[in-house]
């Protein structure tokens, strides 16, 4: 993102500012006006309001392909339909007595119907008839998935016969609910049998008229971007392009954006894409700084074409008969392309792996038992091991000599993988001046959320350790911001001093991490840790003081399974030692470890 001067830029937000004011107003005084228009007067009773029925062939009750239109603003009298407003729209309720014989006429009809089919069903009589009976069912609620199936049997087996009309009357359900599972459900089914695809503007004008409707309705937006993988994504993009354009609070168009440039195929942006993108999104943030939908795509964008995860540790031991291998990110072994394979001495290790933090889901460190060895001490043999990963057959190496009790083969750590490892801009620069740009918008929206996380991770991924006050600050005026999300900034918070802390004890010059293998004791107590999620598998550490850390519920030291000679831990003056179910949830966790509670 090019960085304008900082006069210039501050120019630029307090205009954008002026404009979301202005904007502000203009909406609650038209608010104002829809309140005074709708509330309650003395007179004469109106008659209520009759809603137009949909008919099959129309896309909604205006006519074939008209856009759904509500019953527009109404003075409103007393005895009148009450009024109900969801998502900005006005509903008009039918009074009690009228809406109660208008569901009790819809549900003789609606049972009479389903009798009738379920019994022509069981006689095997799928016709023109139960075809016509699915059509009344479904015409008044698409949502009976039943005579969805039934009309799909009843159908002629010549597609040719009925697949105009079947997406004709598939629209009209549509306009009674354009968020049908089982209308678009229906929808796709037809259009699979289609013996020529129909006309692409025509399925694309149906999900415009839709999304004019409704701009979150992500049946149509799925259904355009099936659209838009055969033809070509820059009219896609343009489309979104311009929904962003009349409002940047469209987080489906935002979505929809990512999602075309994240098409298959597709690596890492080119600078001149990255560059657009991102002067979009500045755009956005300087427009509205509280809005989350720019800064979600913002970062969403920075994590494109991230780096694949990597074996960065292996660790024998010869008294517990395990290997761990350790990954640079979350993984998970098993079958197909992410299969694990160790060859002892050329021979293949058929021992399955279990994960270090016990449970079967994505994780850091995989362990798996040895063999027994067949010669005691001192005759131990020289043991090879040879570890290899489908997504990076490249093969990793280490030697236990018959003297060791432990041997292991480690790779750098880039800082940034402990705290945003799925960052794939890898220019320094792009980082830098982006955050630059959120340091120059907290001027203006101190309190802006969206750009206080962004500025956390970015400064993270840069330099974690020149950057650790601000980082520290930033987090704390992110909990003032937002208290209601308290819980999940303390988690980053607790992660963030975790692996400040282990960047202390083992940065080289170079700036790379090496973990300090040779760490037994390790004291991060009194440091407002709340959770040991990423946290590094130290395979020497034998003894972690965590006292005086909000520590709340178990779950959070899950990591610590990972951590093979691991004895005692000490949680005094923690929240979870208070805890009455603490010790049994504990020793369930970490079987081989001594809790100490106080």
């Amino acid at each position: 993102m090019h960085r304008a001067a900082g006069a210039d830029r501050k120019r630029f937000a307090l205009t954008r500012a002026g404009r979301r004011r202005g904007r502000g107003g203009n909406m609650a005084a038209a608010r104002c006006l829809a309140v005074s228009q709708h509330a309650p007067r003395h007179g004469p009773q109106a008659p209520p309001l009759s809603r137009p029925q949909p008919r099959a062939g129309s896309l909604l009750p205006g006519g074939p392909g008209s856009p759904r239109r509500r019953p527009g603003p109404a003075p409103a009298r007393a005895g009148a339909p009450r009024a109900a407003a969801m998502h900005g729209r006005l509903k008009i309720r039918a009074p009690d007595a009228a809406r109660r014989r208008q569901r009790e006429e819809k549900l003789r009809l609606y049972r009479s119907a389903m009798a009738t089919l379920l019994e022509k069903r069981a006689r095997g009589e799928l016709d023109a008839e139960a075809l016509a009976l699915t059509g009344a069912v479904l015409a008044t609620n698409p949502d009976v998935g039943t005579c969805w199936n039934l009309r799909r049997c009843a159908l002629p087996p010549d597609p040719a016969d009925w697949v105009p009309a079947e997406l004709s009357f598939v629209g009209g359900c549509l306009g009674v609910n354009p968020k049908s599972y089982g209308a678009w459900h229906h929808r796709g089914w037809v259009l699979r049998r289609a013996p020529a695809p129909p006309p692409a503007p025509a399925e694309r004008a149906l999900c415009d008229r839709l999304l004019a409707a409704d701009p979150r309705n992500f049946h149509a937006w799925e259904h355009r971007r099936a659209l838009a993988a055969e033809e070509d994504p820059e009219a896609e993009l343009a489309f979104a392009g311009a929904l962003l354009s009349r409002d940047f609070s469209n987080f489906s168009a935002w979505h929809h954006r990512g999602r075309l440039l994240a098409a298959p195929g597709h690596g890492a942006l080119p600078p001149h894409r990255l560059q657009a993108e991102l002067e979009l999104v500045q755009n956005a943030v300087f427009t509205d700084p509280n809005d989350q939908s720019a800064w979600v795509y913002l970062r969403c964008i920075l994590s494109r074409a991230s780096p694949p995860p990597r074996i960065i540790c292996l660790y024998v031991n010869r008294e517990d008969a395990t290997m761990a291998v350790t990954f640079s990110r979350p993984v998970v072994v098993g079958a197909g392309d992410s299969v694990l394979m160790v060859t002892l001495d050329g021979s293949a290790l058929g021992g399955p792996w279990r994960s270090g933090e016990g449970r079967p889901r994505p994780s850091h460190t995989w362990l798996c038992d040895l063999p027994p060895e067949p010669a005691p001490p001192p005759a131990r043999p020289c043991l090879h091991f040879q570890v290899t990963w489908g997504p990076d057959p490249a093969p990793r190496e280490v030697t236990l000599l018959p003297d060791d009790d432990e041997a292991w083969w480690q790779e750098p750590i880039a800082a940034r993988e402990l705290f945003w490892p799925e960052v794939g801009v890898a220019e320094a620069a792009v980082l830098l001046a982006q955050a630059q740009t959120c340091r120059e918008l907290l001027e203006l929206e101190p309190r802006s959320r969206g750009c206080l996380l962004t500025l956390v991770l970015l400064l993270s991924a840069l330099d974690p350790l020149a950057h650790e006050d601000e980082t520290r600050r930033c987090l704390r005026d992110l909990q003032e911001a937002d208290p209601l999300r308290s819980g999940f900034v303390a988690d980053v918070a607790s992660r963030a001093e975790a692996a400040l802390g282990v960047l202390r004890m083992g940065a080289g010059p170079d700036g790379a991490l090496r973990v300090c293998l040779a760490r037994k004791v390790l004291d991060v107590s009194h440091n407002e840790i709340t959770t040991l999620e990423g946290f590094p598998p130290l395979p020497r550490l034998e003894e972690l003081r965590l006292d005086g850390n909000p520590i709340s519920h178990a779950p959070a030291l899950a990591s610590l399974a990972a951590c093979p000679r691991l004895a005692r831990l000490r949680l005094a003056g923690t929240p979870l030692a208070a805890a009455p179910e603490a010790a049994a949830h504990l020793a369930q966790l970490l079987p081989r470890v001594d809790v100490a509670l106080a």
